[in-house]
């Protein structure tokens, strides 16, 4: 049952982002067009290997509206995987994250750079530096006058298999609107 547990949080994270709608009768001044949000996720199980571990992350993000349709902004990205079998060990990591979204009612088109710095496991203490290009579609269903749930699937087209960096080159997320 745990394992199961474990696959379910592994491929969903809850994440709170803020993507601001404008009123036209409210005017279109700086303070309407910038938006902050963020997110926050947690999972923790097997990894492919047979090793246990806990997953945390923080992503706070800030935006642009350019028009009532378009926005473009960047998150930043902390991640930590605590391992506590075979041998404890943390791993952080951290990235930087440009983003841009197209409204269509509540459908809407998103990408995504995602650059994340990882250590790399040669005895050393390296760092190094991996990248995704996510793009795909969402769904955005109003709850009350601003906020929303959203589901969105996003695939990385300069995925490389042999990089090992990410597990699957898709992503799915779940996240809230405020």
């Amino acid at each position: 049952m745990k394992s199961v547990v474990g696959v379910v949080l592994l491929f969903i994270s809850v994440q709170s982002w803020a993507q601001r709608e404008v009123n036209d009768n409210t005017g279109w001044g700086l303070k309407d067009r910038i938006y902050t949000g963020g997110g926050l996720a947690m999972n923790g199980g097997t990894d492919a290997y047979g090793s246990r571990y806990f997953y945390f992350a923080v992503n706070p993000i800030v935006g642009y509206m350019v028009t009532p349709k378009f926005s473009v902004g960047t998150g930043l990205t902390w991640q930590r995987f605590a391992y506590t079998q075979p041998v404890k060990m943390n791993i952080d990591q951290y990235g930087v994250n440009p983003f841009m979204r197209y409204n269509f009612n509540q459908l809407f088109a998103y990408g995504e750079y995602s650059l994340i710095n990882t250590p790399v496991f040669s005895g050393t203490g390296d760092r190094r530096n991996f990248d995704r290009l996510l793009l795909g579609l969402g769904y955005s269903q109003p709850i009350g006058s601003r906020s929303a749930i959203n589901l969105m699937a996003l695939y990385d087209v300069i995925y490389n298999n042999q990089e090992r960096a990410f597990a699957s080159p898709w992503v799915f997320r779940v996240f809230f609107t405020l």
